[in-house]
């Protein structure tokens, strides 16, 4: 399987993402969603939020884990984060 990085921007509907803190958990984008937080840093400035929403995929390397996952979540990244995407090849 091979991976990008990419920028939250670049998240396209059918994209098959890893999980924000780079567990081996991957969903399929399904739905886009979009939201803040403060930066709580005394700024008074927000972070913008992306919501990427979706199924999880199975991972070869841990097909016993989906058991006991949801079938619809999300994956929210902070505007300034990567994200890692699977490339088809």
């Amino acid at each position: 399987m091979q991976t990008e990085s990419v920028d939250v921007t670049e998240v396209r509907m059918g994209d098959v993402i890893q999980d924000p803190r780079g567990a081996d958990n991957w969903r399929t984008v399904r739905e886009l969603g979009y939201d803040s937080r403060p930066k709580n840093d005394g700024s008074g400035e927000y972070w913008e939020l992306y919501a990427f929403i979706g199924p999880p995929v199975e991972s070869p390397a841990r097909p016993a884990a989906m058991e006991n996952r949801p079938g619809f979540d999300r994956f929210i990244f902070r505007e300034d984060e990567q994200v890692t995407r699977r490339v088809l090849s």
